[in-house]
Order: C-alpha cells, then structure tokens, then sequence
C-alpha cells in the first residue's frame, strides 16, 4: 500500500538554536528520507501554477525520486540560478495547492530543492554552459540582489558583457541583509552567488550609483540597464519618543547584524509589526542576548502579513518555540525613555470592527494605559524604494504606481527607453522568487530589445517564462 503520509521535516532544539547564527533550525533531509518524500509526488504538476518562476516542479521532484540530484540541479537552472537559496527561504505557494495537502501533506518541495542543490560544491561540475559567443553589448545592473544577480547570469551564459554595480560592501542585496544567517548561511550565498559571477560577470561592491557614479553615466554607457535596487529605504512609525537610542527600524537593525556588527539590544526587546521581517527580527535579537522578546502587532493573528500560507504558519511556529511573545491587537503610540535611552512602550488595546463589509480596522480602546517595559525597540513596519540616486532629469520620466512602484511593460522595460526594472523596487509580491521571475522576464526583454534573439549561441539556456500557464504574480495566494 503506497504511504501518502508527508516525511517529517526534523528540527535542531529550540534551545540550541536561538543561541547561535550558524545552526540552521531546519535539518537537511537524508538520502533515504529526501527520496521517499520525493516518491510521494503524483506528477500531476499542478504546483507549477502557484510557482512565479514557473519552475518544472513535477520534473525535478521526479528526478529527485529516482536518485538523481544532479538533473534536479539542471532542472531548476531553467529558470533559477539559486536552487540552495530558494531551497531554504522560498515562499513555497507551490506546496499551499499540492493535491496531497490534505492527504497526508504536501510534498515538501522547497526542501527537496534545497536536498539536491546542497550535495554539489561546484555546479560548473553539473551544468554543461554553452561556450560563449561573444557579441558586442554591454548591460549594467544595478542592485546585486536575487532579481540582478539572475539576470547577470542569463544574460553573461548568452555572451553579453554584464556589470553590475552594488553600494553594499557584499553581494546579495536582501539575501545577504534582510535575511539572517541562522535561515540564509553565508557558505550558500557565497556558493550561488560565486558561481554567477564565475561566468564573466563583472562586479563593483562599495559603489553608490548617483554619488559613486552617476546614473546618467551609466545609462549613456551600456546599451540597456537593469535597475533592481530594492526596498531598502526604513519606513518609520514617528511615535513619539522615537527619538530615543535603541530605537531601529528591522531594516537597518538586520543589515547591520548581517554586515558584523554586534548590536547590545540589552534583557528586553519590543519588535513593532506582525510580518516575516518582525519574526527575523524577534530571531536575531534571541541570538544577540535577548532574554525575553515580544511581537506587537495591531490586528488579529489571522490577519498578519502572509497568511493564509503554509509559509506563515512554519515561521509562527519556529518564533514562539524559540521563545518569542506575540501580542495581537495593541496599539503602541508612545516610546518612554530615561537619560535618552528607551525604557518602554506604551500602549493600547484594539478592538477590531468591521465597517462596509471590508477588512477589520483597528480602533484603539483609550481609556486604560498599558506599559511594556524594555531595553530594545524595533520597527519592522515597511521600507521603500528610493530612486533619487536618478536625478531629477530621469526621475519626472520615470512612471510609478500609486504605492511608488515601477511601472513596467511586459518585457520588463520601464517608461525610459533601454531601462528595465524589476525585484522588490518594481513587483507587488515582494519576495525573492517573484523577483528572480522578473528578471527572467527582462532578459528577454533585454535580447529583444537589442536584436539578438538570433545571435544567442543556445537558447535552451534562456529561461522558461510560461510552463502550461499564464504568469500571476498572485496565483499562490489565489489557490492557496
């Protein structure tokens, strides 16, 4: 009788864990264990509906089921230069509309991606590159993160001149600073990330376009651009007394840890915001000395960013078995502090009502006070992109959404000729496989764009846009 029951995903103990940066909560799969989830698989692939990437799911589960790691590698390198990556922080909506999810589990698909990718060193070993045919274009980058850093490798494969132009000290953009070693090693980074620029690609770290260069300068230079500069830009609460030290937006506070420095966030720490920034932050703060950790959030806990997902659900649970409080439905609207340092929160309770038929709003109830004391506080409360490195010139030409997003066409190009944009800057899901989609889509854009669709050595090299479906930036959400 065939075992529809999903493999247990084990775990390193709470305790251990939230002490340490360099112990992955998650286990690897062994051999034995990685092949019989694979072997649940029923090849139906309807989870390649709910991939951005448009990954052959089905095709690299089965390979995986047969023992062959190495074509499961191959497979996703159709359309994602970071199989080890995405194998460990993906978003997985993939595994939200498996068929099996309610007979016996969904396949655990991310980690049968990150099973494969981690038995190799070198995929140059694997991958059998087409030899380059050099042709005679230049295509700068600029923002080294998951969306930049996929397009430089498609885009250098294919015999292209490829720069990229990063203001970090590191490659990786969010990958490197928006998600904490203990879920992201640096050994994986530098791994993927090594192996891209191993194919040509030329890179320059430390360098602030629009002060280190400017950005007329690249545009006048290259013959396209592509501009995947991220959110990175805090969007603060301005409560009162945030005036106050030990006061960080998650953004900063999670680049800074990222980047070495170790932060004094004292006994006692306040995290602001209900999303996966807020649980990185609670995390983080655990392993740089915090006794107690607490997660204010003004809505209800099915209402936290991310949910309904499986994703949201794992990394609940991983926060509270480490020890991290949540606190749903307050409202904090003024920080205490004591000689300029912060001391507490105030705040109140909400109630959450219903108007029109929409989503519950917040209404906070004022006639009692509540006071969390504190050493730490940290806004995980939004970012944004600044485009100002642009200049005026270039920036009144330059079409945004209402939300201050990029506005695209759909190869990718922006309302500036030879411009072309995508990642967290220009897509609405705002996570790491959405944004690799994007530049999957602006490297053929780019080909198009510049004539040379039929000058590229091997176009099976080039990704896989749409595979049995129409691209939805939402589909995971919609089905999951």
């Amino acid at each position: 009788m065939l075992n529809f029951e999903r493999v247990k995903i084990q775990f390193e103990k709470p305790e251990d864990r939230k002490k340490s940066f360099l112990l992955e909560p998650v286990k690897e799969y062994t051999d034995e264990e990685g092949v019989a989830e694979a072997s649940r698989c029923l090849g139906c692939n309807i989870c390649t509906q709910a991939c951005p990437a448009s990954l052959d799911i089905g095709g690299y589960i089965k390979s995986t089921a047969v023992g062959d790691p190495a074509e499961t590698v191959r497979i996703v390198f159709e359309n994602l230069p970071f199989p080890a990556i995405i194998g460990r922080v993906c978003t997985h909506f993939c595994e939200d509309i498996c068929v099996l999810y309610d007979t016996g589990g969904p396949i655990a698909i991310r980690h049968l991606k990150r099973f494969a990718a981690d038995k190799f060193d070198d995929y140059g070993k694997i991958l059998s590159l087409p030899k380059r045919n050099f042709v005679d274009k230049k295509i700068a980058v600029i923002g080294a993160g998951p969306s930049g850093l996929a397009l430089a490798y498609y885009l250098s494969i294919q015999g292209l001149k490829v720069t990229v132009y990063e203001a970090l000290p590191q490659l990786g953009g969010f990958m490197l600073v928006g998600i904490p070693r203990y879920r992201l090693p640096q050994e994986v980074l530098d791994k993927e990330i090594g192996f891209i620029i191993s194919q040509g690609v030329e890179v320059h770290t430390n360098t602030r376009v629009g002060k280190d260069i400017a950005f007329n300068e690249i545009m006048n230079s290259y013959d396209a651009v592509y501009m995947s500069i991220g959110n990175h830009m805090p969007r603060m609460t301005g409560t009162p007394g945030s005036n106050a030290k030990n006061i960080y937006h998650a953004t900063e506070f999670l680049r800074r840890v990222a980047l070495g420095e170790k932060i004094d966030v004292g006994k006692s720490v306040v995290v602001i915001g209900g999303g996966f920034t807020a649980n990185d932050s609670s995390r983080t703060s655990l392993r740089l000395g915090a006794d107690k950790v607490y997660i204010m959030y003004r809505r209800r806990e099915v209402d936290r960013p991310g949910y309904p997902s499986m994703n949201a659900d794992e990394e609940m649970e991983e926060t509270v078995e480490e020890g991290v409080e949540y606190m749903w439905e307050v409202t904090p609207f003024e920080y205490a502090s004591e000689n300029g340092k912060v001391t507490g929160v105030k705040y109140w309770h909400n109630e959450m009502v219903i108007e029109g038929g929409g989503r519950a709003k917040p209404v906070p109830i004022k006639d009692k006070v509540e006071f969390l004391q504190c050493d730490t506080i940290i806004e995980a409360t939004g970012q944004e992109s600044d485009f100002s490195f642009m200049g005026d010139e270039y920036l009144r030409k330059l079409r945004l959404t209402p939300q201050g997003q990029v506005i695209v066409d759909r190869n990718g190009m922006t309302s500036i000729p030879k411009l072309f944009s995508g990642g967290d800057s220009t897509n609405i899901s705002r996570d790491l496989i959405s944004a690799v989609r994007d530049a999957d889509t602006a490297v053929l854009g780019i080909l198009e764009y510049l004539n040379l669709m039929d000058r590229i050595s091997d176009d099976k090299w080039l990704p896989v846009l749409d595979r049995w479906k129409k691209y939805s930036p939402t589909a995971g959400k919609k089905m999951g």
